[in-house]
């Protein structure tokens, strides 16, 4: 799977930098959609539709992003039994930072999907996506 010492070649580091780089302009277009619904007071698509691309949405990429996280730990755990971390040090502590953070965006993500699914769960029952 690897091809040389570094792992520099390996499919594992461009699927977890393609599904990081996904998950981020996602998350950069829902800001976008979030800033547009309160300027314009109206969703981007019919509130039906609204509510339910973005409980699906959230949850699609908050898998894609634990998958990307737990294939960096395998990764990186397996560069670490080839002893890079003593020829290259600040990589085993910048490795663990950057996975830690992927793992903290997915527990983000999981939180957004769980407010996602509160306005599926009103919409269903008000006809709303707002409780009120």
């Amino acid at each position: 799977m690897l091809t040389n010492s570094r792992g520099s070649d390996s499919p594992s580091w461009r699927y977890v930098f393609a599904a990081n780089a996904i998950v981020a302009i996602y998350s950069l277009l829902e800001v976008a959609a979030s800033a547009w619904e309160v300027l314009k007071s109206a969703t981007i698509f019919p509130e039906v539709l609204q509510v339910w691309f973005d409980f699906g949405h959230d949850q699609i990429f908050a898998y894609l992003l634990l998958s990307a996280g737990s294939a960096a730990t395998a990764l990186v755990k397996t560069l670490k039994d080839r002893d890079t971390c003593r020829s290259f040090s600040a990589f085993c502590l910048q490795s663990d930072i950057a996975i830690a953070l992927g793992f903290l965006g997915f527990l983000f993500l999981g939180f957004t999907t769980l407010l996602s699914g509160y306005r599926v769960v009103c919409f269903v029952i008000n006809g709303s996506r707002f409780h009120l």
